[in-house]
């Protein structure tokens, strides 16, 4: 059976979760937290989550392994099989990682541990968000997902990498980022409202105490 280790409050964790749990494959959890045992490199190089381990060996790079599984596992594609589709599909989620993701994550030591980011780094990221915003209003008009009536692999990727944006720009800035793009509330709204959504949702509230308790053994 396939291995998927990470945590509940990851969102790389969770993308590759959701996927899984979408696609009615089964897996076997082992709660992994990044940089806590060495013996994990030898399963993920960098130390990372998630990583999944399979007959073959395994994977890790969060990409990397959602394409895999939807090759894998072709049942219920996320992956649109007309090349330049899947190409736009995996530019958005490319941009969803750097402009919102990556972005917001450089302010999570003052969301997080409240520790003073500086007033640079703040600017430096609202403008990389607000160019991120721009880019995705180009990208895709919701309707009701990314690229149509189909849920994507884009919609599973951008629906994580905004919860991050979303808590550290609503903590840092009171900047309520979905109002940036048109229609990106009600796809927002109703990506959470799948059951998958939900449950990973509650994992991740429930979650939260022992990551912490992580984040303040590794301080």
């Amino acid at each position: 059976m396939l291995k998927v280790y990470g945590f509940a409050v990851s969102n790389y964790f969770n993308m590759v979760k959701h996927v899984l749990l979408y696609k009615g494959i089964e897996f076997e959890e082992v709660l992994t937290f990044p940089g806590m045992d060495p013996a994990y490199n030898h399963k993920s190089p960098m130390g990372k989550v998630p990583c999944i381990e399979t007959e073959h060996g395994c994977l890790a790079e969060t990409s990397v392994i959602l394409n895999y599984i939807d090759a894998a596992y072709p049942a219920k594609p996320l992956l649109p099989a007309d090349e330049w589709q899947r190409a736009k599909v995996s530019e958005l989620m490319k941009m969803a990682e750097l402009y919102f993701e990556l972005p917001a994550r450089r302010l999570f030591p003052e969301v997080l541990a409240g520790k003073k980011v500086s007033d640079d780094i703040k600017a430096e990221v609202r403008e990389t968000i607000t160019k991120g915003c721009q880019a995705l209003a180009q990208l895709a008009k919701p309707s009701p997902y990314m690229f149509g009536d189909a849920m994507t692999m884009a919609d599973v990727v951008l629906r994580y990498c905004m919860l991050t944006c979303k808590l550290a720009t609503g903590a840092v800035y009171q900047w309520d980022v979905l109002a940036e793009v048109p229609g990106l509330r009600a796809w927002d709204e109703m990506m959470a409202s799948a059951d998958i959504s939900k449950q990973l949702d509650s994992a991740m509230q429930e979650g939260m105490g022992a990551f912490l308790e992580a984040v303040k053994a590794k301080a």
